[in-house]
């Protein structure tokens, strides 16, 4: 029942005829919050959006919302300001929502404040009981995101609290001692902060170091860690006494270490990205990342862009480029939702706004996706290199970022590490590859027992902050093992595995069944010759498409061409000792190939 690469997404609950039109599938955002509220949805309301969603055949992902939702805090709990995040000076954080409620700023609530969490479980409730059949956290910003220096929290009483017990639970009576702690009974991490001289803004600058140099700051990171995950699976657990098989999503940054929280209590992820005009980049790269690492975690991402993402068509109406970034998300295995009508942007005093697609713009590819999902469903990426993965790596980044006025919180900015250029570097070489995650404390290891057998080369990053063991693994690859440095000096290692004639600006992404020999590739063929003033895609003749045997030790035979809005084309092809030979007769903006 949970989200499959051929599904449809619409964003939001809308008319019958807009299901209809995509053919979809699920819905990405039900329940919507609206920002001018006065007073909850009524049960009614909802109850009348999951049934027409069902009317068509559409699975309704209900909302739990988080930041985006402050004002149903204070209009459900009269005391919400004891569930506030608190900074070292007691202040109450503040998220980047402009408008006033009842008199109140948009709080970041605590997701460790009992008051909190009873708010939550509250939208839980009435989602599920609405009939809801998907799950999602939306905004998901618990407390742990407030550990940095644009809110610089959390110091409530909660929080000192369970710190307390965290510390009791954990640490020795001799490390209690050395760290000065003295009186667990009493402990106050805040006052213990402020005592040794650390002011909100030393705390806000130095929060985010890695390795750490705030003291007592690994053990607090480490007691938020726990309690966000013990929520998530408690979210997860809850909403299976309305419903057994209930899938559950957020809208969290996984790809920022802090919001990598309960893997394992996620099916997939609900997510918005930033994208960019055609003026700045034709194929998207932001999400390229994403992507790979939601693979590494096995797990599918509905995605989108941000908000402001659509604002430049909203403004210029280019759906050519749009539709690129719909190929791009199923051509790599995951979902981009339809994008109908979007929101762009608020401002203090000023109606919202909002993209307004036409119809045409966009049910072909939606309905490419329906017609043939035995091209994308049970289909992985094929890979002939593995890049390791590394939490603490991506800590260390955002630490480094302080000294550039780097806030950290939520980002919809896919973190710049060499993993994360390593992604696109290769990618943009057709090198196929994959993320193996080396885990830590915070996150399962799936390096120690990966077989790294199958790849040409097993690449690592500098610092690596993997453990002896890992390091120990990965020596184990002998001369396969690269420290990176570059994408050429990668490809001289590797080799290539691809290789394209007759043009330029071609992604090449070859998909498998691991366990399956005799299954067909699956090879997506995106082609980003794209031109701003007509807002097309230059239409490619005659494009031959060489696939070495070493991919995945077999070569084809037999090729048949698939394309939006076209009726498949047997197409040229021939098996030789050293892999297959395709001619692509033509090829517009996206083309899939299956080769048996």
């Amino acid at each position: 029942m949970t989200l499959k690469r051929s599904d449809v997404l619409i964003t939001r609950p809308c008319g019958m005829e807009v299901y209809r039109r995509y053919r979809a599938t699920g819905l990405g955002w039900g329940f919507l919050p609206e920002p001018d509220r006065r007073g909850l949805p009524p049960e009614e309301e909802m109850m009348r959006d999951v049934d027409e969603a069902h009317r068509c055949g559409v699975k309704f992902q209900g909302r739990v919302e988080l930041d985006a939702d402050w004002m149903g805090m204070i209009d459900f709990d009269s005391n919400f300001m004891e569930s506030t995040v608190r900074d070292l000076n007691d202040r109450p954080a503040i998220t980047w929502w402009e408008h006033i409620y009842k008199g109140h700023p948009s709080y970041h609530y605590c997701t460790n404040a009992p008051g909190y969490r009873h708010y939550l479980m509250y939208q839980l409730r009435r989602v599920m009981r609405a009939g809801t059949d998907w799950l999602m956290i939306d905004s998901a910003i618990p407390t742990i995101g407030a550990l940095n220096a644009r809110y610089g929290g959390c110091f409530c009483r909660h929080c000192m609290a369970g710190f307390r017990d965290y510390l009791r639970a954990n640490l020795s009576e001799e490390e209690i001692m050395s760290g000065g702690i003295g009186d667990l009974e009493t402990f106050d991490y805040g006052d213990y902060l402020r005592g040794r001289g650390i002011t909100d803004e030393i705390y806000r600058a130095r929060i985010l170091a890695f390795p750490p140099v705030i003291p007592l700051a690994k053990e607090y990171f480490d007691f938020q860690w726990g309690e966000i995950n013990g929520l998530f699976r408690e979210f997860k657990r809850y909403a299976r006494e309305f419903s057994e098989d209930v899938p559950m999503s957020s809208n969290s940054p996984y790809y920022w270490a802090e919001f990598m929280y309960a893997v394992d209590a996620h099916d997939f992820y609900t997510n918005e990205m930033e994208y960019q005009a055609p003026e700045i980049e034709i194929l998207p790269t932001e999400p390229i990342y994403t992507f790979k690492l939601a693979d590494a975690l096995e797990r599918i991402v509905a995605i989108t862009g941000v908000p402001s993402a659509f604002e430049p068509y909203r403004i210029h109406d280019r759906p050519g480029h749009i539709r690129l970034w719909v190929a791009q998300a199923y051509a790599h295995g995951h979902v981009f939702m339809a994008p109908d009508k979007m929101w762009t942007l608020r401002y203090r005093g000023e109606p919202d706004r909002w993209y307004h697609s036409k119809p045409g713009d966009y049910e072909d590819l939606y309905h490419f996706v329906r017609d043939y999902p035995e091209l994308f469903d049970g289909y992985e990426s094929a890979a002939s290199v593995a890049l390791v993965f590394s939490n603490k790596a991506v800590r260390q980044y955002l630490g480094d970022q302080l000294s550039s006025g780097h806030l950290g919180g939520q980002n919809r900015s896919a973190p710049k590490t060499d993993l994360a250029k390593a992604c696109i570097a290769l990618s943009g070489a057709n090198l196929p590859y994959r993320i193996i995650v080396a885990g830590d404390e915070w996150i399962e290891d799936d390096l120690l027992e990966a077989d790294l057998t199958s790849y040409r080369a097993v690449v690592r990053f500098e610092p690596s902050h993997l453990s002896a063991e890992q390091e120990a693994k990965l020596q184990g690859a002998g001369d396969r093992l690269v420290t990176w440095s570059d994408a050429s000096n990668l490809l001289a290692k590797a080799g290539q595995d691809i290789d394209i004639i007759g043009a330029g600006n071609i992604t090449v992404l070859p998909r498998h069944q691991p366990n399956t020999q005799d299954a067909p590739l699956i090879v997506h063929l995106l082609n980003s010759n794209y031109d701003l003033a007509s807002d097309r895609y230059q239409t490619l003749s005659n494009i031959r498409l060489t696939i070495a045997r070493s991919l995945l030790e077999r070569s084809f035979s037999y090729a048949t061409l698939y394309a939006p809005g076209k009726e498949p084309i047997v197409v040229d092809c021939q098996r030789t000792d050293d892999g297959t030979s395709i001619i692509v007769p033509e090829l517009g903006m996206w083309g899939v190939l299956k080769l048996e």
